[in-house]
């Protein structure tokens, strides 16, 4: 798998920036997604989407994140978003996420959405994303990760 570099350079944007004691980390594991719409040529999604994502929350309403999935097309992805979720009730945050994603049909393609996000406890939480149709290959899709904050 290929690395472009815009996802090199936002790695290292994750990676190399000063650490503060009010800014978390968090691991987060991808489980599965499920699409809106039928994919070409009667050929299913994958929809058992497992891989690894770091996530740096800068404050309460702004992250940044990169990590790895084996992709719908059951290739593997690389990504890096940002997301901000000024939405706040009780133990969950709401907002929205941008960025890019590698090895759909095009080496490098738009990735976003909504989020929602449950602070289960202190260290884990569960994050659900739906994403609209972006191209004309695509589905809309929900996905679901689960988190670990250290």
């Amino acid at each position: 798998m290929k690395c472009p570099k815009v996802f090199v350079e936002s790695s290292l944007l994750i990676f190399c920036s000063a650490l503060h004691a009010e800014e978390s980390w968090s691991l987060n594991l991808h489980t599965f997604s499920h699409h809106f719409s039928e994919r070409a040529h009667g050929q299913k999604w994958n929809e058992t989407n497992p891989g690894l994502g770091l996530r740096r929350d800068f404050g309460s309403d702004f992250s940044i994140q990169a990590g790895f999935y084996k992709n719908s097309l059951s290739k593997w992805s690389t990504y890096a978003i940002a997301e901000y979720s000024p939405l706040s009730v009780g133990s969950f945050d709401a907002g929205l996420f941008a960025g890019i994603r590698t090895n759909y049909q095009n080496p490098v393609e738009f990735a976003g959405g909504a989020l929602i996000r449950w602070r289960v406890t202190e260290h884990i939480e569960i994050t659900g994303r739906l994403s609209p149709k972006t191209c004309s290959y695509c589905s809309g899709f929900v996905s679901a990760e689960l988190g670990w904050k250290f």
